[in-house]
């Protein structure tokens, strides 16, 4: 937009004004907000990418594991005892995997899913929660980003020994889709509030805010962690108001 200058004389000094159009001022303004949604922007996808790899360093731990089970099996005819997991950082799987290992961020066990609890070498899964809920590995062995993979909410990457390897009713012929609607899962004050839509894309994240009450704010979820985890940019995550 063209802006139209022109000198004015006030008791003997020149002021220079704007006749029309934007004023340095509101330019400035501007400025500060597409600034800020940038370093949002970038926040976002910065919070994302540590979990991606939070998320390779789960999938690589679950995979030693059952590379393990694989081999204790070879010499003891069986698989471990369901508490072998429990013990993180443990030597139980040792000469096959020298130190168990757990969540990279929470310390937790991951889980260990026999396919019999009273007959342990029929097979098993041992599972881990991903946190980056759009990893495709997640559909693609049939499991639900919050549903999980049938043996738990969230433990939505699961390895199988002895087994079959995707989660039950899992339909190969189908196209698997996150598209299912799961019930809202709350996990403290923190949520989603709605930020903007403009032609299908979202040109503004959401915010974390506490909403004390999610359920009257209409969120699909709530956090613990006043950032969200991240997700607020999804607007699969955003309350209703």
């Amino acid at each position: 937009m063209k802006h139209s200058l022109r000198n004015t004389v006030t008791h003997g000094r020149t002021k220079r004004t704007f006749e029309s159009g934007w004023t340095l001022a509101e330019l400035l303004i501007v400025v500060v907000i597409i600034a800020i949604l940038a370093v949002m922007f970038l926040l976002v996808s910065w919070k994302r990418n540590i979990y991606r790899a939070q998320d390779a360093q789960r999938k690589t731990d679950v995979a030693n594991v059952r590379r393990a089970f694989e081999e204790y099996y070879n010499d003891n005819g069986c698989y471990p005892s369901m508490d072998i997991l429990a013990s993180c950082e443990g030597a139980g799987l040792a000469p096959y995997i020298n130190k168990i290992p757990c969540d990279p961020t929470t310390n937790e066990p991951y889980k260990y899913q026999p396919d019999s609890t009273t007959n342990l070498c029929m097979g098993n899964r041992v599972c881990a929660k991903l946190q980056d809920w759009a990893d495709p590995d997640i559909t693609t062995l049939g499991c639900h980003a919050q549903n999980g993979c049938g043996w738990g909410a969230f433990w939505n990457y699961c390895l199988a020994t002895g087994t079959t390897v995707t989660a039950p009713g899992f339909n190969p012929d189908l196209t698997p889709t996150p598209s299912l609607t799961p019930t809202p899962a709350y996990f403290g004050p923190y949520a989603c509030r709605p930020g903007t839509i403009a032609g299908g894309q979202v040109v503004a994240p959401g915010t974390c805010n506490n909403v004390g009450d999610p359920a009257a704010f209409g969120c699909p979820r709530s956090f613990a962690e006043s950032d969200c985890q991240g997700l607020c940019g999804d607007s699969a995550y955003w309350c209703a108001q």
